[in-house]
């Protein structure tokens, strides 16, 4: 009889701490959370300033500032690989955008 009513007592706690670790859990999901629209502003917000950037840092070489010119090529480089990837982001949004709606219902 004690060996039982121990086991029941041990089961409640161990069953309360999974709820307590669970809670816990889709609390932080929830507070981590980010949306599509943000992460898409972020990529947007990322690709201006690298475009800034190798502006700013040509800008700099030709007006014979320390800059290098392996400086130069390779900010050019990353703006231009940053806007390449935006763009087939874009491309890939507007070709599933299309075919939703496509669908029937």
């Amino acid at each position: 009889m004690k060996i039982e009513d121990n086991f029941v007592h041990n089961e409640i706690i161990f069953n309360n701490k999974f709820k307590d670790i669970d809670n816990s859990k889709s609390n932080n999901e929830s507070n981590n959370s980010v949306s599509f629209g943000d992460v898409l502003k972020k990529a947007v917000d990322d690709t201006n300033g690298k475009m800034t950037q190798a502006d700013e840092t040509a800008t700099k070489f030709i007006k014979g500032e320390d800059v290098n010119i392996d400086e130069v090529m390779i900010k050019n480089q990353e703006a231009s690989l940053s806007l390449q990837f935006l763009a087939q982001t874009r491309d890939k949004l507007l070709e599933g955008y299309n075919q939703l709606s496509r669908l029937q219902l």
